[in-house]
């Protein structure tokens, strides 16, 4: 797990290729294209369907992005 403060996640954002993250009032959406989301539970519309990953911040003001998002940081 990644910590990231509002300005970690602006960076996230601008560096993400192959996947789209955007906000969501404060909530972090990464969003990948897949035929598959039509009938996916977490299924999303955004140019053609794809699976959303919603991630939420916490008490501490602090969004835990899963480490397999870390390489768009190096």
């Amino acid at each position: 797990m990644l910590n990231l403060n509002e300005l970690g996640v602006n960076i996230f954002i601008k560096r993400a290729k192959g996947i789209e993250p955007f906000w969501n009032n404060y909530d972090l959406i990464i969003w990948k294209k897949n035929p598959k989301g039509f009938s996916d539970l977490n299924g999303m519309f955004r140019n053609g369907w794809g699976t959303a990953q919603t991630i939420t911040v916490n008490d501490d003001g602090m969004w835990k992005l899963p480490g397999k998002y870390v390489r768009y940081f190096k």
